[in-house]
């Protein structure tokens, strides 16, 4: 089995792994509401009572986000950005040169992005990234 192989085998398994995540998550309710525009992304927290903006560079655009619960997720062509209505503020991670993304999702207190070469969890309690790399043999 050659490296390619092996890391479609890896997407894979992470991709079934994942709905079993998002589907034990805690019921919340919704209190994010995301609007993407040109320039910026605007995260609306009824708990902060208040939009709070996060700027996009002049090259940037938003490719795909989704938002429930406590948090907002959204990915660039440059960086996975999280929003937690908790900590009322935005978080992000830079992409790797030649990741791609598989997959994104956002329920209750967590986002994820599942790309060819991590996966990234993000915690609206914490309002931070975790990031595991995949790691082939």
């Amino acid at each position: 089995m050659n490296k390619k192989d092996a890391l479609g085998i890896l997407v894979l398994v992470a991709i079934s792994w994942f709905p079993l995540v998002i589907a034990s998550s805690e019921e919340v309710v919704d209190e994010v509401y995301l609007l993407v525009g040109e320039r910026e992304l605007l995260a609306f927290s009824a708990m902060g009572d208040r939009w709070v903006t996060q700027g996009l560079r002049p090259s940037e655009r938003v490719i795909d986000s989704k938002y429930n619960g406590h948090v907002a997720v959204a990915f660039t062509q440059f960086r996975v950005l999280g929003f937690s209505a908790l900590t009322n503020r935005w978080s992000e991670e830079k992409l790797m040169l030649d990741e791609e993304i598989v997959t994104i999702e956002a329920k209750g207190n967590v986002g994820a992005v599942i790309t060819n070469l991590r996966a990234l969890g993000f915690s609206t309690k914490t309002g931070r990234w975790i990031v595991k790399r995949f790691g082939l043999k």
